[in-house]
C-alpha cells in the first residue's frame, strides 16, 4: 500500500483536526505558530549495516531539516527516538553520537528529549523537529497558482543513481561513483534558501520521493497541472556523464528519490537566485506533461531500487 493510500484509509478520515494537520496533505503540522515534522530512517532501506555511523547520523538530521526548510521555516528544536538493532555496539554508538551532536551544532538544533528501545532486528532512527513560523503563513503544497513558474534547487538524480551504484544495480566510473554515493549517504539540506521560500514561493515541498511524485503532490493539492522540460532539469556533471552511456535510465531522474532539494512555484525571475533553476510552469489541465520526452507510466510512486 502506498503512503498516500495508507493515510487516506487509516489516518485522514479518522482525524478532523484539519487546522493542525493541514489535512494531512503536507509534510508538516502546525500548532501555536510552530511547524512540526518527523521522519524515520530504517536499516536496509535508508541506510545499510556497512554505512559509517557518522554518515547515518548526518542523514537522519538532514532529511528532517529539509522538510521544514521547504516550508520556509528554520528548525530550532528536536526529539530523538532510537530503536537499537543488531548492528549497534559501543564503537558504533561513539561514532554515531559524535557526528549526531556535531550536526546538531552545525544546524543550531536543540535536542530536548526522546526515547530509546532495543530490538534484535533492524535499527530504526526517528527525529521530530519543529521551529517557529516567522511569517504570516506557512508555505504549503496546496497554494500553487495557475501560470506559476516551477523551480528546483541544486541538481536532481544524484542520490538515486548513487544508491543503485551502492546496491550494485549500476556499474559506473570509480571517481564519479564515490561522489554520487556520497550525495545519497549525506544529503545537503538547502538551509540558505529558507528566506527565499518564505518570501517568494507560492507552494513548496522538498524532493524526497522523486521530482515527479513531489510535483504531483503540489499539483493534486493545488488542483492544477504542470508542464516541465526534462532538458531543463539541472543535472550534475556526474549524472550527465552517466546518462550519456545509460540513456535507458533517464526516466529515473524524474522518479528517483532522496535528493532533498527544494521544489517550489512562484513568480517569474526566481532563477536569478544562486542554485535555482526554472523547469516549467503550472497549468489548468490536471496532468503533468514532460514537453520534450515521451516517458510512460511514470507516476508509480517512489521505488528505492530500479528493479
Amino acid at each position: 500500500m502506498k503512503e498516500k493510500d495508507f493515510i487516506k484509509k487509516y489516518i485522514k478520515k479518522k482525524n478532523n483536526e484539519y487546522k493542525y494537520s493541514l489535512g494531512f496533505n503536507d509534510d508538516v503540522g502546525v500548532v501555536n505558530n510552530y511547524a512540526y515534522s518527523t521522519d524515520t530512517i530504517s536499516e536496509d532501506i535508508h541506510f545499510f549495516k556497512d554505512d559509517g555511523p557518522d554518515t547515518i547520523a548526518k542523514k537522519l538530521i538532514r532529511v528532517n531539516i529539509s522538510d521544514l526548510i521547504s516550508k520556509g521555516v528554520k528548525p530550532e528544536f528536536c526529539l530523538f527516538n532510537f530503536c537499537s538493532g543488531k548492528i549497534i555496539n559501543k564503537n558504533w554508538l561513539d561514532i554515531f553520537f559524535k557526528s549526531f551532536h556535531q550536526d546538531l551544532k552545525k544546524y543550531n538544533l536543540k535536542l530536548i528529549g526522546g526515547d530509546t528501545i532495543t530490538t534484535k532486528k533492524e535499527t530504526l532512527l526517528n527525529l521530530t523537529i519543529f521551529g517557529p513560523i516567522k511569517s504570516r503563513t506557512i508555505i504549503k503544497r496546496s497554494t500553487a497558482k495557475f501560470n506559476d513558474y516551477i523551480y528546483v534547487s541544486g541538481t536532481i538524480g544524484d542520490a538515486f543513481i548513487g544508491m543503485n551504484i551502492k546496491k550494485k544495480k549500476i556499474v559506473f566510473d570509480n571517481n564519479d561513483k564515490k561522489k554520487l554515493i556520497a550525495r545519497y549517504n549525506v544529503p545537503n539540506p538547502q538551509v540558505q534558501l529558507t528566506n527565499l521560500i518564505k518570501n517568494n514561493a507560492n507552494a513548496s515541498t522538498d524532493i524526497s520521493d522523486g521530482l515527479l511524485d513531489d510535483l504531483n503532490n503540489i499539483c493534486s493539492s493545488s488542483n492544477l497541472g504542470a508542464e516541465i522540460s526534462f532538458s531543463a532539469i539541472p543535472k550534475s556533471r556526474e549524472v550527465i556523464k552517466f546518462l550519456k552511456v545509460n540513456k535507458q535510465f533517464e526516466k529515473f531522474i524524474l522518479t528517483g528519490g532522496d535528493d532533498y532539494q527544494l521544489l517550489f512555484t512562484g513568480k517569474k525571475g526566481l532563477d536569478k537566485f544562486k542554485n535555482i533553476t526554472k523547469i516549467g510552469r503550472m497549468t489548468r489541465k490536471k496532468e503533468i506533461k514532460i514537453i520534450d520526452k515521451n516517458f510512460k507510466n511514470l507516476l508509480q510512486g517512489y521505488n528505492h531500487l530500479l528493479y
